[in-house]
C-alpha cells in the first residue's frame, strides 16, 4: 500500500509540474492601438494557424497616404510563412493620429525618423505579447520603407530586415533619377547615366546608418526599375557587404519597382532560413 501511494505521489507531482501543452490555434486578427508619444497608431495584428509563440514581422509603408490595407499584400505571403504581422496606418493617415507629410528632400531628414520611431514602436509592442517569440522579430518593407526600417532597425534592434525595392541611395538622388526614368520612354541606361550630374540637395542619406548596423538585411531589387536607380543601389551594397556588414541583394533583372513576376519569395525563404540557422 506504501508502494502504491508513493508511486501516487511521484505522478501527481510529475503531472503538475509538467509545462502546459502547446496547443495549435487558428488565424486570429486583433485589433487596436499602439501608442508612440503622441501619436496613436492604429494596428491589425495577424495571428497565423499554429504554436505560439510565433515569429513576427512590423511592415512599414510605401509612399502615400498607407493604410493596414496597402500592407495585406505583404502580410498574407508573411502569415503563409508562420510569421505573425503587424501593420497599421500611418501616422495622419486613416485611423492613425499625427501629421502625413508627402516626403521631399527639404523635410525627409526629420519626416522619416519619425516614420521610423513608429516601426520601432510596433517592434516594442509586440515584444510585450506572449504570443510572439520576442527574439524573432523583424523589420519588412516596400519602396520609401527602405529608407526608414534602417532608421528602426537602429532603434528596435530586430532579427532581421527585408527591404524590396528599396534604395540606398539619398532622397535627392532618387528624385533626380526619377525625373529622367519614371513615367518616361528614356532608356534606363541614359537615365543612369546622368546620375553624376546630380549636384543636391541630398535630403536624407541613408548610408550613414547602413554603414553602422549590424542587423541582417534583404535587398530585392529591380533591374528595370524607374523609380529607383538599381545599379547605384546595388554598387552601395557592394561597398557595405566588403566592408562587412551583413547584407545581402538580389537583383531580377526583368522586373520593375513592383517586381511583378519575380520569384522573389524563393530568395526570402531561403535567407531566413540562413538568418534563422546562424541565431
Amino acid at each position: 500500500m506504501r508502494a502504491a501511494i508513493t508511486v501516487l505521489i511521484l505522478l501527481v507531482t510529475l503531472t503538475c509540474g509538467a509545462a502546459p501543452a502547446q496547443v495549435e490555434t487558428a488565424p486570429a486578427v486583433v485589433t487596436g492601438f499602439i501608442e508612440n508619444g503622441d501619436v496613436r497608431l492604429s494596428y491589425e495584428l495577424n495571428l497565423p494557424k499554429g504554436r505560439a509563440p510565433f515569429p513576427a514581422v512590423v511592415i512599414g509603408h510605401g509612399s502615400g497616404k498607407a493604410t493596414k490595407e496597402t500592407c495585406r499584400f505583404m502580410s498574407v505571403r508573411m502569415l503563409e510563412r508562420g510569421y505573425a504581422t503587424l501593420c497599421y496606418d500611418k501616422r495622419g493617415v486613416g485611423q492613425s493620429t499625427g501629421q502625413f507629410v508627402f516626403v521631399g528632400t527639404t523635410d525627409s531628414p526629420w519626416v522619416f525618423p519619425e516614420l521610423a520611431s513608429d516601426m520601432a514602436a510596433g517592434v516594442r509592442h509586440l515584444r510585450g505579447l506572449g504570443d510572439i517569440d520576442r527574439s524573432r522579430i523583424g523589420l519588412i518593407g516596400v519602396s520609401q520603407a527602405g529608407w526608414i526600417i534602417p532608421l528602426a532597425a537602429e532603434l528596435s534592434s530586430p532579427a532581421f530586415m527585408i527591404l524590396l525595392v528599396g534604395p540606398t541611395v539619398s532622397v535627392g538622388e532618387e528624385m533626380f533619377y526619377s525625373k529622367f526614368a519614371e513615367g518616361t520612354a528614356l532608356a534606363l541606361d541614359e537615365a543612369y547615366a546622368k546620375l553624376p550630374e546630380f549636384k543636391g540637395p541630398y535630403g536624407f542619406d541613408p548610408r550613414p546608418v547602413l554603414d553602422k548596423l549590424t542587423v541582417p538585411g534583404l535587398w530585392l531589387l529591380g533591374g528595370q526599375d524607374r523609380s529607383i536607380p538599381t545599379p547605384r543601389t546595388a554598387k552601395i551594397l557592394d561597398d557595405l557587404i566588403a566592408s562587412g556588414r551583413p547584407y545581402e541583394y538580389h537583383v531580377y533583372p526583368n522586373n520593375g519597382h513592383d517586381l511583378g513576376g519575380a520569384p522573389y519569395w524563393i530568395d526570402v525563404d531561403r535567407w531566413l532560413a540562413r538568418v534563422s540557422a546562424r541565431r
